[in-house]
């Protein structure tokens, strides 16, 4: 009989060697497992209902058996079977829980209800499902400070006083608390970091300078990189994926298809970017500012490279001079990067919002008066 509260989720599955775990919780979670699994302990014929505790046997068809398994205890209810990680045996296993009633869904939603069932509110549950994704070490310390303090405590706050504090204030509070979540999502998820400019201004060169490594080709020969090339590397407290793209020409972008191309793919990345790094050879200083070049929404922060050749001359760019060659400057674009990321100066104490659930209710209450307590009562 079909059971509506009961589901089987696929955890985790590495491939054909490795191992696959799917997870059965819900009220019928126990008598559905005991339908399917047979242990190979002859005093034990069921699953197991300790919590912690574990149990060797097999997932059967009626008499066909379809794989040896592990199956765990996590808590009231809640199993998971330790197969193989073969696709078909996964998918095999699965058909058979649905068979017996129990429906499937996903993982990030079977370990969201698991969150929630174990927390005091929602902002609680989204905050430790989005600890297991963040990016960095911060990011977990800025979520977890929204169970104890942060969002928790301002939504309880604002609710209890809600009758006594005019509207506008609250939505003055929100838009603060909308700008400072901006910088939370880049330390939490990270960031997209593009390095653009004309061909061989030596933005591969700064791009292994950057990730620490050579992950770029370095020529002397303009227009060496056609396609881009992507790195996840760590700056100061923010994951990166910097990329470097094929330089900016005009004569390059009208010299064949392949090239029109990797014009084509540098422009669509300079606009899904989170900051861009515009680099110019601080000798060869084109006729065109580099502010002419390009005109985005997200931050640009312009480079002179190559300052090791100046000697006496100065630059006539107004950029941060660096030599990314000999590593000169690196550390003033580091401060750069971090301060116009918003960063060097964030509160991580403070209230954010980090779900597209909480940014809905804040747009309720910016945008819908009438709306708003209810707004701030659905928050918590």
């Amino acid at each position: 009989m079909q059971n509506d509260k009961t589901t089987v989720s696929v955890l985790t599955a590495r491939g054909m060697a490795a191992i696959g775990s799917i997870a059965v919780a819900g009220d019928s979670a126990k008598e559905i497992l005991e339908k399917v699994f047979r242990s190979y302990n002859p005093t034990s014929k069921t699953c197991g209902s300790e919590t912690g505790g574990t149990v060797h046997g097999v997932i059967v068809d009626g008499q066909r058996v379809i794989d040896e398994v592990l199956v765990g205890c996590e808590g009231a209810n809640r199993f998971v079977i330790h197969c193989h990680g073969n696709p078909l045996l996964l998918e095999q296993v699965i058909k058979l829980l649905q068979s017996h009633g129990a429906k499937l869904t996903d993982a990030e939603h079977f370990a969201f209800s698991q969150h929630q069932a174990a927390s005091e509110n929602l902002i609680e549950a989204e905050a430790k499902l989005a600890m297991q994704k963040s990016a960095t070490l911060l990011g977990v310390k800025i979520l977890r400070a929204q169970i104890d303090s942060g969002l928790s405590t301002w939504a309880q706050k604002t609710v209890e006083s809600f009758e006594k504090m005019a509207l506008e204030a609250i939505r003055r509070e929100c838009i603060e608390i909308l700008e400072h979540s901006k910088v939370a999502k880049r330390i939490i998820e990270g960031v997209r970091i593009v390095i653009a400019g004309p061909p061989n201004s030596g933005k591969s060169t700064l791009l292994n300078c950057l990730a620490g490594q050579q992950q770029a080709v370095v020529s002397d020969t303009a227009g060496t990189t056609r396609d881009w090339v992507s790195v996840m590397c760590q700056l100061g407290p923010i994951r990166a994926e910097l990329i470097d793209t094929a330089g900016l020409d005009d004569a390059l972008a009208g010299k064949d298809t392949i090239e029109q191309t990797a014009q084509q793919i540098t422009k669509e990345l300079l606009e899904s970017s989170d900051l861009v790094l515009y680099v110019q050879d601080v000798i060869e200083v084109r006729s065109q500012k580099p502010e002419a070049r390009i005109n985005l929404a997200c931050p640009v922060i312009y480079i002179g490279n190559k300052c090791d050749l100046l000697k006496s001359q100065a630059s006539s760019l107004k950029s941060i001079d660096i030599s990314a060659k000999e590593n000169q400057g690196m550390d003033l674009l580091a401060e750069a990067i971090m301060k116009i990321l918003g960063v060097s100066r964030f509160d991580f104490a403070a209230p954010v919002v980090f779900t597209t659930r909480q940014r809905r209710l804040f747009d309720a209450i910016l945008n819908d008066p009438a709306a708003a307590q209810g707004a701030l009562e659905r928050l918590r």
